[in-house]
């Protein structure tokens, strides 16, 4: 049987195939070491920030039913948002990171990610945002909020469940 869980894998599994260009945090994961991520400059005592990009889903609030007839034929309907957000190393202009969002958000353009025994998920058309502050994700494990700048993807989806 579908389920919502394998759906979020398979969005998941979509950004990891399609997104090889920085590494990925996800929600309450710890990332691997060395975190965040950073490369040598050779004859600095001082490594570079490398961008990276953070994962989530958030449902919103309340689920419809759509259609008529018995029990097994109803199709229940959760709405929510995709976002990936772009990190850059404060200081360093947004350009990098609207672009890096620009490119991700094609990857989730009008696509069923998931669809298996009734269910499946799609997504709508994707939003790149104006980017900030990364103050707001200092919940993400080792991040020093105040050396990044952010940048978010969002996109619509549906999550459609036959049952």
């Amino acid at each position: 049987m579908g389920s919502y869980g394998a759906a979020k894998a398979a969005v998941r599994a979509a950004l990891e195939a399609g997104w090889t260009t920085t590494r990925i945090a996800y929600q309450n994961e710890v990332p691997d070491d060395p975190w965040p991520p950073k490369e040598v400059v050779p004859g600095s005592s001082f490594p570079a920030f490398q961008p990276w990009v953070y994962l989530e889903m958030a449902t919103m609030p309340g689920q419809t039913i759509r259609g008529v007839g018995v029990p097994g034929d109803h199709l229940s309907q959760t709405n929510g948002m995709i976002y990936v957000h772009v990190f850059v190393e404060d200081g360093t202009g947004e350009d990098l990171a609207t672009q890096y969002a620009e490119t991700i958000g094609e990857l989730f353009r009008s696509k069923k990610l998931y669809e298996a025994d009734g269910c499946y998920l799609r997504t709508w058309v994707p939003r790149v945002d104006e980017g900030g502050d990364a103050a707001a994700q200092s919940e993400i494990a080792g991040v020093n909020a105040g050396n990044w700048f952010r940048v978010t993807m969002s996109v619509p989806f549906q999550y459609f469940h036959q049952g």
